[in-house]
């Protein structure tokens, strides 16, 4: 699981996406929030697209083992 959180530093919106232990996977700072926003569920939907695509490319060549 995945969460994607956004807060104010320094005047600036800084955005990260971190994984179930709080460890940061994807960070980023933008001018507005709403960029920020948009670069934070970009990059979430990005991660969760590729995890998606390795877990059926690993299912694929267990397949083939067979």
């Amino acid at each position: 699981m995945y969460e994607m959180t956004i807060s104010r530093r320094w005047g600036r919106w800084e955005w990260r996406v971190c994984d179930s232990t709080g460890k940061a996977v994807a960070t980023g700072r933008e001018k507005s929030r709403p960029a920020a926003r948009y670069k934070a569920a970009r990059s979430l939907f990005e991660l969760l697209l590729s995890t998606r695509l390795c877990d059926l490319e690993e299912a694929k060549r267990k397949e083939r083992r067979r």
